[in-house]
Order: structure tokens, then sequence, then C-alpha cells
């Protein structure tokens, strides 16, 4: 496999993955919980449950934050969480905790299940500086605590690196995610408003999902079902040209053009514009070195 095909790859890949571990989930709505930490599914030896309105989880389910280091002391049975040196405490059975020198108070305290420390999702979002979101209907608690690397792409004067930054921000849903058509479609395509890498959109067979910054997070906004063999025209989305027959959320007006990637394995990748009437112009395949980078600079953006 070659290394343009393999860039390819990776990207859908990526995709695939972090679809899986939203949309998914509807399937055990009324089971388990699921906990998803920058947009990867994580499980621990016991399962997540709700007490007291609060979210309690293994103390190892989050031990791959960025920049965070969690700890249990079994001496004095306390967590310990280091937030690049700012340490937060909370004891076994005790409501109140110390969060960066603040005394808080839970709803719930921490405690031991099946051999294992439970504490509460909220104790160590406020203690590691993450966002934290439960998605009621799809029952998953998702986490977000960008790294270091992804804020300096997001905030990058180059289009391209910011684009990449926000592609790879930790997502969260606020709407449920629809499924799509069964199939083994390797063809992913993401559009760019013009000159813009705060807001985008991906779409995969006939889903395509709407995705805007929030602060140092990306939220989902907007998840849409099309049918492939009927088109139509949008007015607040000229560049889907086919017509919407599900959505949930509010779908977002982009009244400009956009520029798209469209990865597909094997193919490659090729890249485009689309204005605001809806005309879209293929302008060619990526080279190695663009499609290692995910997202590249097109220079006929600025013609839309």
């Amino acid at each position: 496999m070659n290394t343009f095909t393999k860039a390819a790859l990776a990207s859908a890949i990526s995709f695939s993955m972090l679809a899986s571990g939203v949309s998914g989930v509807s399937a055990a709505a009324s089971k388990s919980i699921i906990v998803q930490v920058n947009n990867k599914p994580v499980s621990g030896d016991v399962e997540p449950y709700i007490e007291n309105g609060s979210t309690l989880v293994a103390l190892n389910m989050l031990r791959s934050l960025p920049s965070v280091t969690i700890n249990w002391n079994n001496t004095s049975k306390t967590v310990t969480v280091d937030n690049n040196g700012i340490k937060s405490t909370l004891a076994a059975g005790k409501k109140e905790a110390m969060v960066g020198g603040k005394k808080v108070t839970l709803s719930t305290s921490s405690v031991m299940k099946n051999g294992r420390v439970m504490v509460p999702l909220r104790f160590i979002a406020d203690a590691s500086g993450s966002e934290v979101y439960w998605n009621a209907p799809d029952r998953t608690v998702y986490v977000a605590k960008p790294t270091e690397n992804m804020l300096k792409e997001i905030q990058s004067s180059d289009i391209s690196v910011a684009r990449h930054g926000a592609y790879d921000l930790p997502r969260i849903a606020k709407v449920v995610v629809l499924q799509g058509e069964e199939g083994d479609s390797m063809d992913y395509i993401r559009y760019f408003p013009k000159n813009q890498s705060s807001e985008f959109f991906e779409q995969h067979m006939d889903i395509v999902n709407y995705y805007r910054i929030i602060d140092t997070h990306v939220e989902l906004l907007w998840s849409a079902r099309m049918n492939l063999q009927q088109e139509a025209k949008n007015a607040s989305l000229p560049f889907i040209t086919n017509k919407i027959i599900e959505q949930n959320g509010k779908m977002p007006t982009i009244p400009k053009g956009v520029v798209y990637y469209n990865y597909s394995v094997p193919g490659g990748t090729t890249y485009g514009t689309i204005d605001k009437a809806g005309k879209k112009t293929r302008l060619g395949e990526a080279t190695e070195d663009q499609a290692k980078q995910m997202f590249f600079s097109i220079p006929e953006e600025e013609q839309l």
C-alpha cells in the first residue's frame, strides 16, 4: 500500500471510529452508560452509574486526559488530581472536595465498588479543566480536553493548519447522531465554508453532520439524513444537493461557498469548490504530501 493510500485510509478509519462511538450508542440506550474521552470510548472494570444526578465512573477510565495525573491513595482513601501542577483532592465517603485550593460540595461522594474507586465525573472534570456533557438520549458522557498542540493549531494563521486542529479537537455531540445506510463505502467528504476553520461538515454516504468550535472543543449541533436518489435545492446549505428527509438539531445556514476534501479508499483524495449557487468544481487529486496533511490550501477558494 503506497503512502497516499495509507493516508486516505487513516483518515477514513479515524472518522469511522468516532462515528461508531457516537451513533452506535443509541442501540444500547437502555443499557450501559458510555464514556467518551477525547473522541474515544473508554471502559473500566466497573460500569458507570448515576446517583443523585451525578455520573460516577471508575477512576482509571479518565487517565488518558492530557496533562493530567490521577492517583488513589489507598491508605488515606483519597483521590488526587494533578492538572499541570494544580492539585485537587477528594476523600472516599466525603462530599466535600478541594478543587484548585477551593472547597466545593459535590452532590455525591466517591465510593468503593467491586474493588474500584468510583468518583463523580463532575469532580474529575472540574479538577482537570475538562468540558463534560451528558447526552441523555444516547446515555453518553463526553469528556473533552484538548492538547496544547491542538490549541496551537486552531489559532494558526495558516487556514490548512487551523482546519486540521479543528478536526482533531475533542468532540461533544449535543444531538443524537443519525445512523446511515448499511454498506462498506469508504468515501468521506469534509466541507469548510470559505476562509473558515471554526465550523465544518462531514458526510459519509447518506448522513451529513455539522460541527462548530465552542471554546476549546467541537460540538456536533446538527445531524441529517439525505435521500441520495432525490436531488433538491437547500437554500440554507446550497452545497447539499440531495433532499434532506430527517434531521436532529437546528440546520445551520452557510450563505457562501465551500471547499471540499473527498477522501476515498481506494481512489485517493480529490478536492474542489462549491459556490453559493451549488455549482461544484472538481479541482484535482491531492498529492501524497497533501493527503498526509489531510487539509491543505486551495487557492481557488478566494474566488468563491
